[in-house]
């Protein structure tokens, strides 16, 4: 059922697909980049790069949900369990949006004291055994989340094809 204050409609707003489509291909490039950033030149700076820019794009798409939240498209009815399930994935993607980039600054401040990425100093500052555990925990998430965007793709397929409704649509980032 639609609150009185939402905005009938069968798209997200433009700013939230493209802003989306973005982080995807950020995504794409930081981990199709990910390796030993201190050894692997451009690459390693690539892959620092776009992991900067996945967290510049958590803290745009934050806000975009935010202003926007009468103007995303009411789902079909799910089945609560999907609908859980749908919430928790989706707030898993944005914690690891988060916690990617910080723990790779933490790995990358504890292999070494200074980094550039295309030009773009990183401020580091190795503090010790604390930077190698959470250091170490910057592939685990990134594979997390490789897994959770996974979920959340085959959903979408699964609302295409089998459910034949508007989810995946809604996000797609050419008009009707």
């Amino acid at each position: 059922m639609m609150s009185k204050d939402m905005i009938m409609t069968t798209r997200y707003p433009n700013a939230m697909i493209y802003s989306h489509w973005f982080t995807v291909v950020l995504v794409l490039i930081a981990y199709l980049s990910s390796g030993h950033p201190t050894r692997d030149g451009l690459i390693g700076e690539l892959h620092v790069f776009s992991g900067l820019l996945v967290a510049s794009m958590l803290i745009v798409r934050l806000p975009l949900r935010f202003f926007y939240r009468r103007h995303i498209p009411q789902q079909p009815a799910l089945a609560d369990w999907q609908e859980k399930a749908a919430k928790i994935v989706q707030t898993a993607l944005y914690l690891c949006m988060a916690l990617i980039p910080l723990s790779g600054w933490l790995a990358l401040a504890n292999k070494t004291q200074q980094f550039s990425a295309f030009g773009v100093a990183i401020p580091l500052n190795n503090n010790g055994s604390l930077l190698h555990f959470v250091g170490e925990l910057h592939p685990f998430l990134g594979n997390l989340f490789l897994v959770l965007a996974g979920l959340h793709a085959a959903a979408a397929l699964l609302h295409h094809f089998y459910f034949k409704d508007e989810v995946l649509k809604s996000m797609s980032p050419h008009r009707k």
